[in-house]
């Protein structure tokens, strides 16, 4: 079923992508000419436009640079396409002409290939959304535009006439909505968003100046990527138009498994994970991506701080000095401190007791603490919330998963001492909102509020 379904789909979004392609390319003809670049670019907008609508409800991206690339890809599939079907038909007769022939063709589908990858990686090469009907309202209403504008027998003064009242008119639209709107992502200050993603982790944060941070994408499984289906149409949702920084605990792919989708939309400046090489083709998509992308790659090593709009990012963990690293993936996890004010945050990744034995001591009182391993009785163990003393502490875990996450042993310890509990597989997604000195939680059905500097038991 779900492959006839994507046959079908396949079939509609090329027999709109001819319409759209013919329709506008005839307008062109008409209106300035027969030459090749007017039926190019009218040729790709026109099949663009009419795909967008499609490409936006079901995959939350519509490309545009391909309008661009296609001066050069169309000429390079008129040479290949020939090449590739003569060297078919001389292969039985001329088996030395058509390995000629299939060596030029490869050469210039090589080059097919190299233009798409460098197109993608390219600033603003595509428009982010999320994945819902929603998003193909505007590209429906782009599309009829422009079908008005260059309606039967239009001059191109009729049609510039027309796309310039009805841009004007939806720039005037768009300015009332986001006036009428509250902001986009809650108060002002530092957002931290621990995303519900099923049975893996991926927090998204905010800075004060509107720059993104991702820990950890979600899981990927066959039929499902959190990274497509959850993190990418959060951001997008929020307008962020790239990624400053995205962490990656460790190559497990309940944490790893959407990071791939997530370069694939976003342009990305610097990512950081473990670089523990495991044998795992999830891992190797992962580093393809950040080459293709062009995003700088770091180790994540202790040590390591980066500051951005006040926020700092500091990796406690992992410790290649350590005597234990390479033993335990999940060992070697990041643990990440995250600061702003007096406000103090520690993202554990699925370190365990071990590696909160190596960083006791080093640590102190945190406001906030996303419990480690998901809530494992492995990790978050007696001494270390006694160091840390949270006053909220949240648990990213999947409804049913066949763990048992969150151990009762955890929630005991956490109740034990007060703190606040805040899980993903009773209350969805939770987001935190702080100007560093006051905190706000809130997740479906609940909130609370309490100064970062409250103990555990504040009500937070």
């Amino acid at each position: 079923g779900a492959f006839r379904l994507g046959v079908s789909m396949s079939f509609a979004a090329l027999a709109l992508a001819l319409w759209g392609a013919m329709t506008f390319a005839r307008w062109s003809d008409r209106a300035l000419g027969t030459g090749w670049h007017w039926r190019t670019l009218f040729g790709s907008v026109g099949a663009t436009l009419a795909t967008a609508p499609v490409t936006a409800a079901l995959f939350g991206t519509v490309s545009l640079v391909g309008i661009g690339l296609n001066f050069v890809a169309i000429p390079l599939a008129a040479l290949a396409v020939p090449g590739l079907f003569l060297s078919l038909l001389a292969m039985p007769l001329l088996p030395a002409v058509a390995e000629r022939l299939a060596a030029g063709t490869g050469v210039l589908l090589a080059a097919l290939d190299q233009l798409a990858w460098l197109g993608g990686g390219l600033p603003h090469a595509y428009v982010a959304q999320p994945v819902a009907w929603t998003s193909a309202l505007p590209w429906v209403g782009l599309l009829g535009l422009a079908r008005w504008s260059c309606a039967g027998r239009n001059t191109a003064g009729v049609a510039f006439h027309r796309w310039a009242q009805g841009l004007a008119l939806a720039a005037w639209c768009g300015a009332a909505a986001a006036l009428g709107s509250r902001a986009s992502d809650g108060p002002p200050g530092l957002a931290l968003h621990f995303l519900d993603v099923g049975q893996g982790d991926a927090a998204v944060l905010r800075t004060p100046g509107g720059r993104w941070v991702v820990v950890d994408a979600g899981p990927r499984s066959e039929g499902w990527d959190a990274g497509r289906r959850v993190v990418a149409p959060f951001l997008a949702g929020r307008r962020a138009g790239r990624i400053t920084l995205l962490v990656v605990s460790h190559a497990h792919a309940d944490h790893l498994g959407g990071a791939p989708a997530l370069l694939e939309r976003f342009p990305t400046e610097l990512a950081i994970e473990p670089a523990e090489l495991v044998a795992d083709p999830l891992y190797t998509e992962f580093l393809d991506q950040v080459a293709v992308q062009g995003a700088a790659w770091r180790p994540a090593r202790q040590g390591m701080s980066i500051e951005l709009d006040s926020v700092r990012f500091t990796l406690l963990h992992p410790d290649t000095a350590w005597s234990r690293w390479r033993l335990d993936l999940n060992e070697d996890s990041v643990v990440l401190l995250v600061e702003y004010g007096g406000f103090r945050a520690l993202l554990s990744g699925d370190a365990g007791l071990r590696a909160e034995e190596r960083r006791e001591g080093r640590v102190g009182r945190v406001a906030l603490l996303k419990v480690g391993h998901h809530g494992s009785r492995s990790a978050t163990g007696p001494a270390w919330l006694e160091e840390l003393k949270p006053a909220v502490a949240v648990v990213s875990s999947g409804t049913g998963n066949p763990y048992g996450h969150p151990h009762r042993e955890v929630l005991d310890r956490l109740a034990s001492r007060g703190i606040s509990v805040w899980r993903t597989d009773e209350l969805g997604s939770v987001s935190v909102w702080t100007d560093g000195r006051v905190m706000e939680v809130e997740a479906r059905g609940r909130r609370g509020r309490c100064p970062v500097a409250a103990a555990a038991g504040s009500g937070c």
